[in-house]
């Protein structure tokens, strides 16, 4: 797996927020446990956004 030393961008953090938020709605996760899934839902938008601009680019 490549490690991306660039900082998050806005988009990336709100998009984990709003994954946060839903978790926290469905009861799927504490709220005392942000603190420790919010820096892995960051990660994971991440992630996210490289497969599907890896996946546009295969496409054309």
């Amino acid at each position: 797996m490549k490690i991306v030393s660039v900082p998050f961008t806005h988009v990336h953090s709100f998009r984990a927020l709003r994954r946060l938020h839903k978790a926290i709605i469905r009861n799927q996760i504490l709220y005392s446990d942000v603190p420790k899934i919010y820096p892995a839902m960051l990660h994971l938008e991440r992630y996210v956004e490289r497969l599907n601009h890896k996946g546009k680019k295969a496409v054309l």
